[in-house]
């Protein structure tokens, strides 16, 4: 085993011994020659080595010497990388082991992404993507046109509008395409370009677009007039890490227009970061207030505001079962130390928060490292949280939400 443990230490002993052999032939056959400088060259380059080696060494010895698995997965994986009859993808393979890992401990939010995969799972949690900033639709026509252009995005800048009727990309016409094929190519890194060929009222032009990053839109909001009072009403679609900063604008905004109740709607809102809706939740607590507990294999802890600002309007949160992770942990908070009404149906039941680790080709392992509680210490893993007033959506032709009015009345009640 040791032999194979330190397989370097012969490359580099025999490096040393190279270096030895050169400069001892040199002191024995020109003695008075050889000058200061280059003794103390010889004496530096043989004691680096030396740390080198001392280094892998006990590298080595700590990474395998306490856990003998890691030298059979590490043997394993060279035994085939050597050995096995056909090509083999060093990289794919050493993705199978940790994969392999990741499914044996049988947690449906411990996974492994590859690099493709990490990529699209980063921009969604940070709230961006790579590219102009504007939807492309599918008319009913068959016709591609520009959708909704966001706000200075590099497609707003470059003269884009909605409604440009789409002919080509890069010279190339998009005819018979589909919009992900045609997405994936408009798509690409920053500072690259892009040119669009579009018509617009009858007058075909290109128009050159240089790719960005682009903020994703998760918070929406609006007022709602009903009875003589102003009803704020605010939509997050997923707990990113620019939601926050969504979200305290979005608010400032429709209270600065004169709202005395509030409903915020995470309906289908599958979480994000513990950190952003843990900003979120302390616009609205007081000083000491506890958002949330966390539970490590050995310890509980509470989590506490410890922010000066605080709202004390009523609210009602809106839920369903697709509402899952940060947003139970927003409707818990606001529920049970706030005092927040939740109306719609029970929520998903996710009450364990996870952690990602990135591997050096890009690929990432998300996995469990803490499981959450509401406030007054209630598990609501596989559990959810129950609304205290039930209403189902009720599908209509009229695209009507009853969810929405049972919210709002709720609120006319207090």
């Amino acid at each position: 085993m040791k032999v194979k443990l330190f397989k370097k230490k012969n490359i580099f002993s025999n490096m040393r011994d190279k270096i030895k052999s050169i400069y001892r032939k040199k002191i024995l056959k020109n003695r008075s020659k050889f000058s200061v400088r280059e003794v103390v060259t010889f004496m530096l380059i043989t004691f680096g080595f030396g740390l080198l080696l001392g280094g892998i060494i006990m590298y080595g010895t700590g990474m395998f010497g306490s856990n003998s698995s890691l030298y059979e997965f590490a043997s394993t994986y060279n035994e085939i990388i050597n050995s096995y009859y056909d090509e083999v993808d060093s990289d794919k393979l050493l993705e199978a082991g940790i994969s392999g890992m990741v499914r044996y401990l049988g947690d449906p939010y411990t996974t492994f992404m590859t690099k493709e995969n990490a990529e699209v799972f980063n921009d969604s949690v940070e709230g961006v993507y790579h590219g102009i900033g504007a939807e492309i639709k599918l008319e009913e026509d068959g016709s591609i046109t520009i959708g909704q252009v966001f706000e200075a995005s590099p497609a707003e800048k470059s003269g884009l509008k909605t409604g440009d009727v789409m002919l080509k990309v890069n010279g190339e016409s998009i005819e018979g395409k589909s919009l992900s094929d045609i997405a994936n190519i408009v798509k690409g890194e920053d500072g690259t370009t892009v040119t669009l060929t579009i018509r617009r009222e009858e007058k075909e032009m290109d128009i050159k677009v240089t790719r960005g990053t682009v903020d994703n839109v998760s918070v929406i909001s609006k007022i709602i007039e009903r009875d003589d009072r102003k009803i704020g009403y605010i939509s997050i679609a997923i707990f990113a890490n620019n939601t926050y900063k969504q979200f305290k604008k979005e608010l400032e905004k429709i209270e600065s227009e004169g709202i005395d109740s509030l409903i915020i709607d995470v309906r289908s809102n599958s979480g994000g970061y513990l950190t952003s809706v843990t900003d979120i939740i302390s616009l609205f607590m007081k000083k000491g207030d506890i958002i949330y507990q966390l539970k490590t294999k050995d310890k509980i802890e509470k989590v506490s505001d410890d922010t000066n600002e605080s709202r004390d309007y009523d609210i009602v949160v809106l839920t369903n079962s697709g509402s899952a992770s940060a947003s139970e942990v927003l409707t818990g908070a606001l529920k049970e130390s706030y005092g927040a009404k939740v109306v719609g149906t029970k929520t998903y039941g996710k009450g364990k928060v996870q952690k990602v680790h990135t591997l050096s080709n890009g690929a990432m392992i998300k996995y469990t490292h803490q499981e959450w509680l509401t406030p007054d210490g209630n598990y609501i893993d596989g559990v959810g949280i129950e609304p205290t007033v039930e209403e189902k959506y009720i599908y209509n032709d009229k695209l009507e939400d009853n969810q929405l009015e049972k919210a709002i009345e709720v609120l006319l009640q207090k």
